[in-house]
């Protein structure tokens, strides 16, 4: 079988995790070979990122690009193995979040650059689209925010996701909805892309 990689994008809240863990059992039910995997990873620089500390945001988002340096290694090897590797953020994430925290500073075409040299291009790319304020009720009924999780900021986001989902021709996906419904819609896509 050949490998496919799958990235799930969006705001805190829209639901990426939930649909992966969704799609990985629904996908293994019918005997295929998946696993899931996420940014910033379980790496030392991951860790790092997760851990915060006093980091400009140029600083930051070299950190996610060496971080997802040391991912894609380990992504194509999965591909090449025949697996399909879903992935909860993968290089939008960066160009999002980080052109949101460098705000009327932001260089999109150096973000654009220095992921370019680390990354792989996704087989399909899913932008689970949902409302600031709904995302962060989401967040906020599961405890805890992280220095990323507020509405202005959020919405920054959102507009920089739909922006680089049209331009990328990502599938845009309505993740108010039921999320049982929300990884439905994306598993007929992955099934079409399978046939």
């Amino acid at each position: 079988m050949v490998g496919l990689f799958i990235v799930f994008e969006g705001i805190d809240g829209s639901g990426k995790s939930s649909v992966c863990r969704t799609v990985k059992k629904n996908l293994e039910s019918e005997g295929m070979d998946v696993i899931v995997t996420a940014e910033p990873t379980d790496s030392e620089i991951g860790r790092m990122i997760r851990k915060g500390g006093d980091f400009t945001p140029e600083t930051e988002a070299l950190l996610f690009v060496a971080d997802r340096a040391c991912h894609t290694v380990e992504i194509k090897k999965w591909v090449a193995q025949g697996r399909i590797v879903l992935c909860d953020r993968y290089y939008a994430s960066t160009l999002a979040y980080q052109a949101a925290s460098l705000g009327e500073d932001a260089d999109l075409e150096w973000l654009t650059v220095i992921n370019e040299k680390v990354s792989v291009e996704p087989d399909l790319t899913f932008l689970l689209d949902i409302d600031p304020v709904s995302g962060l009720d989401r967040v906020g009924r599961r405890g805890g925010k992280s220095r990323f999780e507020h509405l202005e900021y959020q919405k920054r986001v959102r507009e920089n996701y739909m922006v680089i989902a049209k331009k990328r021709g990502f599938t845009v996906i309505d993740a108010s909805k039921d999320r049982k419904a929300v990884a439905s819609e994306v598993l007929t896509e992955i099934k079409r892309r399978l046939e």
